[in-house]
């Protein structure tokens, strides 16, 4: 599958999965990619812990509920360390995160898997403290997202794009290509 097939298949799979176990070896090629994103200032504060089964998922779980995790045979969590930027300086972690994200998602895509971005349940402050507590993570760390990784069981829902016509111009707004 080349970058652009991937790029179109792509989508935020929010149903079921399958029980198949996602090979170690296919989780880590996906967490690599993510790792390979660009990073401000080259800090790479993008750090990823592998949950290659039920058994470090069901913890999980019983912070965040979400159909996808409960039933995904394996994910990634996605978090950054604080502590790379230096103070006084401007982070990058929002960017870090999400450019890292879209490489995971594009990888397990092209790999032929399903996948989600779950970032919303760390928005809350007790979801975040108690999913770094289970997660080990330092104080300086921030837990962005967790990514299900699967197959999906069943087609999965997809929502419709917007034109392209409606979100692309030549030379200024409003002027069609």
């Amino acid at each position: 599958m080349t970058v652009f097939e991937a790029i179109e298949a792509r989508y935020s799979h929010k149903e079921k999965f399958l029980p198949n176990p996602v090979p170690l070896a296919d989780l880590e090629k996906i967490a690599r990619a993510g790792l390979t994103a660009p990073s401000g200032n080259n800090l790479q504060t993008v750090r990823l812990i592998i949950l290659p089964d039920r058994k470090s998922l069901d913890p999980l779980c019983e912070i965040v509920s979400h159909q996808a995790l409960a039933t995904t045979p394996a994910a990634i969590a996605l978090f950054t360390d604080g502590s790379l930027t230096a103070e006084g300086h401007t982070s990058f972690d929002m960017e870090n995160y999400s450019a890292a994200m879209e490489n995971i998602l594009l990888a397990a895509t092209a790999m032929g898997y399903s996948s989600l971005w779950l970032d919303y349940p760390y928005f809350d402050a007790g979801r975040q403290a108690a999913s770094k507590k289970l997660l080990g993570l330092p104080e300086a760390c921030r837990l962005w997202a967790t990514i299900p990784i699967g197959k999906p069981d069943g087609e999965g829902s997809r929502r419709a794009k917007l034109p392209l016509e409606s979100r692309l111009f030549l030379r200024q707004y409003g002027q069609q290509l």
